[in-house]
């Protein structure tokens, strides 16, 4: 059952219309390789990702009956059909700067086809449910430690921010139709389990081939950049983020059991100090 504590009023497209100048910086985060190439890694999976998450709620959209679930559920196609659209400028960024981004893409679009022709419906939901979770638990960490959005490129910083800002405005939309629409816990457990395994698989596949490209990929200090960036303290990703991904697992667990509410006002102060904030558009049907 959807919850009304932490939940924000309103889900709001937003179209951030980012040009990509050829001159931008070719490791924007920080200056390192590991860094850039991870977030660049992110970026690819998002097109074809963010269609598939779109696609899955579609599905069954037909079922539910709460006015106000249908509301999120226009604000969250919107949202994330905007996500798809800004990441693919980003991605033909990438490819100008010769990181064959739209060839990753391709392969990401080719496993999901696959699944849309193996999987039953609700286990295309169940996956957006999970995929959600990691992409909100991701925005949380990066909106809480401002730091990280600093060592960024500006021009980077406002994608990035952005985009993790609406993560967690709509992180429990999927979540409530899954629900809604008589999901279960196990269903929902061992779906995460198979993307706790594809979700890293896939992004540490496309890193391995920017780095290869980059000519990047054999070299230590590389490495232990992503060492210090996963386990360490400087940002150590995998410690921020483990206790709200274990948190999936509590049979009583709903996305808003974290209230963001705050963390996306931050985020929406940063944007707008970043050179304006996003316009708003109307909601996708």
């Amino acid at each position: 059952m959807k919850r009304d504590h932490g939940a924000p009023p309103q889900l709001q497209p937003r179209r951030l219309g980012q040009e990509w100048p050829a001159d931008l910086p070719r490791y924007w985060n920080r200056g390192e390789v590991f860094r850039t190439h991870y977030m660049n890694a992110l970026s690819t999976l998002f097109p074809d990702g963010e269609k598939h998450f779109i696609d899955s709620v579609r599905a069954f959209r037909c079922r539910n009956d709460d006015p106000g679930l249908e509301r999120d559920i226009r604000g969250f196609i919107g949202q994330e059909g905007w996500h798809r659209h800004e990441h693919g400028r980003y991605n033909r960024w990438l490819d100008a700067i010769g990181l064959p981004a739209g060839r990753l893409e391709a392969r990401i679009g080719r496993n999901l086809a696959q699944v849309k022709k193996l999987a039953p419906e609700i286990d295309w939901l169940a996956q957006t449910v999970c995929l959600e979770h990691f992409t909100a638990i991701m925005a949380q960490a990066l909106v809480r430690h401002p730091q990280w959005l600093a060592d960024m490129h500006p021009h980077f910083r406002r994608i990035w921010l952005w985009h993790a800002v609406e993560e967690m405005e709509h992180k429990a939309v999927a979540f409530d139709l899954y629900v809604k629409v008589g999901g279960g816990y196990l269903r929902r457990m061992w779906m995460m389990l198979l993307m706790s395994v594809f979700f890293p698989f896939d992004t540490i596949w496309n890193l391995v081939v920017f780095l290869y490209r980059d000519k990047q990929l054999f070299k230590p200090r590389v490495w232990w950049q992503g060492m210090r960036f996963f386990f360490g303290t400087d940002p150590g990703l995998f410690w921020k983020i483990l206790p709200a991904y274990l948190r999936f697992f509590r049979p009583g667990f709903h996305p808003w059991d974290d209230d963001d509410r705050p963390l996306i006002r931050q985020g929406l102060a940063w944007l707008k100090e970043l050179g304006g904030t996003p316009h708003v558009m109307e909601e996708s049907s």
